[in-house]
């Protein structure tokens, strides 16, 4: 079994008394990628967001055995978890390369800045070619590598994606996820959210359906050709 990195027990969501999230537990070891499938409405995102402390939540959320539940984001950052939302949300008015030093801010260690700025620049060599150009000008597909690796610059143990397909071509998911793949290989876990349920549960270690808030099925890469399975993650 790999290290755990992230241990989440009994967490809870609730909005205005409604319940969002429903007693999720999960688990993520070093260099395993771990999806998280489910119609609109599950609470998928508002899983990620709770683990990252943007939401209040119940529970327990463990970043190598210590329990971060109700600090704050920038300090879960700096504890190694980090989050790639949905709709990215770059800035589009500054250059690629402002976009990038942002990231630098959520580093533990601010040495060896200008080799992890070299590191992403070589898994997106998009970023390098366009370094100067107005982020908001990038198409989805550079805009999403933006976002991954403005990310990945504090040198988290754990990364978390939001929809990171959404509204991409299919060559650009597919440089996303060769990059991701690079990510795992590096040792950093993975956890995705995302509406491709064949495409994420044949690219993940194990894959998790939520509906309703709750974790209701895990899926191996071997399910990712059972069309009724996947329909039953869905639907029930």
């Amino acid at each position: 079994m790999h290290e755990a990195l992230l241990e989440v027990e009994g967490l809870h969501v609730r909005y205005r008394g409604v319940p969002a999230v429903r007693g999720v537990s999960l688990r993520l070891g070093r260099g395993e990628t771990v999806g998280l499938i489910g119609p609109n409405g599950a609470g998928k995102s508002s899983t990620l967001l709770a683990l990252m402390g943007a939401v209040r939540a119940s529970g327990a959320v463990r970043l190598h055995g210590e329990d971060v539940l109700g600090w704050a984001p920038e300090q879960i950052v700096r504890r190694g978890l980090a989050l790639v939302p949905e709709g990215r949300h770059i800035f589009g008015d500054l250059s690629v390369d402002d976009n990038l030093r942002l990231g630098l801010v959520g580093r533990r260690d601010r040495s060896g800045s200008a080799e992890a700025v070299s590191r992403v620049r070589e898994l997106f060599p998009v970023l390098a070619e366009f370094r100067d150009r107005q982020a908001g000008l990038l198409s989805g597909g550079q805009q999403q590598q933006l976002a991954i690796a403005r990310a990945l610059l504090a040198e988290p143990d754990v990364l978390m994606l939001d929809e990171p397909s959404l509204g991409l071509s299919p060559t650009a998911v597919d440089t996303v996820f060769d990059a991701l793949a690079a990510v795992r290989e590096s040792g950093v876990g993975v956890l995705v959210v995302e509406q491709r349920a064949e495409f994420t549960v044949a690219f993940c270690d194990r894959t998790h359906v939520l509906h309703e808030g709750e974790l209701t099925l895990q899926l191996s890469p071997a399910d990712a050709d059972d069309d009724s399975l996947l329909t039953k993650a869905y639907f029930g």
